[in-house]
């Protein structure tokens, strides 16, 4: 679990050459596919480790979790789209110490939004066991 604070170091430091920089563009995209590809192994993890500890009773409970899991892969997947095609926008105006705030604030928030959804996914999966 250390990937997140050497990731999160990383993109501070590529925020800090400036966002102009292609060079630090490519680094912060290549940090935010390796934070999606671990958050992808995560929930696949959490789902199999799930599925050992308590299997599905019946064909009907089966085939709600298996709906449960597809929406949830969905949902990471969309949420990744959205991270990637939604970059921060620099304003003519903006210096770089702006540039770097932005890019930071977004950073952060696609970090928080990763988590929350992991959140989310969780209670979903605690909601399917107790019906």
């Amino acid at each position: 679990m250390k990937w997140p604070a050497i990731c999160a170091g990383i993109v501070l430091a590529g925020a800090c050459w400036g966002a102009d920089d292609p060079g630090a563009r490519a680094v912060q995209q290549q940090l935010l596919q390796r934070q999606q590809q671990q958050d992808s192994l995560q929930l696949r993890m959490q789902q199999q480790q799930r599925a050992v500890q308590s299997p599905p009773a019946d064909t009907r409970e089966k085939q709600a979790r298996e709906k449960l899991l597809l929406e949830q892969q969905q949902q990471q997947q969309a949420l990744h789209y959205r991270q990637g095609v939604e970059p921060p926008v620099a304003q003519p105006a903006d210096d770089d110490g702006t540039r770097r705030a932005k890019a930071e604030m977004e950073r952060l928030k696609a970090q928080q939004a990763s988590q929350e959804q992991v959140r989310r996914f969780e209670q979903e999966m605690q909601q399917e066991r107790s019906k």
